[in-house]
């Protein structure tokens, strides 16, 4: 099941399932469209669309119609959650890799993230799907088709992992005053063409 709410209802539906702790995953998708920014970003986008914050890092995103989210919230008693916060991705970056079925689909290793040049870091802080983390889904030719992030508190961690159905239309780079990174987030892939099963209909899961 997807729940379909606004974009400000299903972010603060994740923070509220953290502050719970109890286990639980969800998907979900936006009935609007917003930019939503990293937890650490200050700059605010020139945009007439929404501006959102979610609790997790990383860069910004458009949050529309076509984009699919995976919100689960673990105690950090569980046996998936580490100290290490970067391998703690690596058990949600399996599952989804066995779940989508793509041929060529692969995780990042960090030591590969590691050895990006500065360029890349920089567009990654800036735009979620203008780089690549730790763990982030690739597909066969290296375009990204899912992000990850994460948030932890003292009693629960919660883990999101997103990605796009379609391609947004919103001009993300011209909002954020950065067209340098234009070109990275038109090269991204969707679920529509690697996926378009799974985007219907996605599992959880087990927890």
């Amino acid at each position: 099941m997807i729940e379909r709410a606004p974009a400000a209802v299903l972010i603060g539906r994740a923070a509220g399932w953290l502050d719970d702790g109890a286990p639980r995953a969800g998907w979900s998708r936006p009935v609007d469209t917003a930019i939503v920014l990293g937890s650490g970003q200050r700059d605010v986008p020139q945009t007439d669309l929404p501006v959102l914050r979610r609790g997790t890092g990383g860069g910004a995103v458009v949050c529309g119609t076509g984009y699919l989210m995976l919100d689960v919230v673990l105690p950090r008693s569980h046996p998936l959650v580490l100290e290490d916060v970067t391998e703690s991705y690596r058990w949600l970056a399996e599952w989804l890799i066995g779940a989508l079925a793509v041929d060529g689909l692969r995780a990042l290793p960090p030591v590969e993230v590691r050895g990006q040049g500065e360029a890349d870091r920089a567009a990654a802080r800036l735009a979620c799907f203008a780089g690549f983390g730790p763990y982030e889904l690739v597909c066969a030719d290296g375009r990204k088709l899912v992000g990850l992030a994460q948030r932890r508190r003292r009693h629960a961690v919660l883990y999101q992992a997103a990605a796009y159905i379609d391609r947004p239309v919103h001009d993300l780079a011209a909002s954020l005053g950065e067209p340098w990174i234009a070109e990275r987030l038109a090269e991204i892939a969707t679920l529509a063409e690697l996926a378009p099963g799974f985007a219907a209909d996605p599992p959880l899961p087990a927890l």
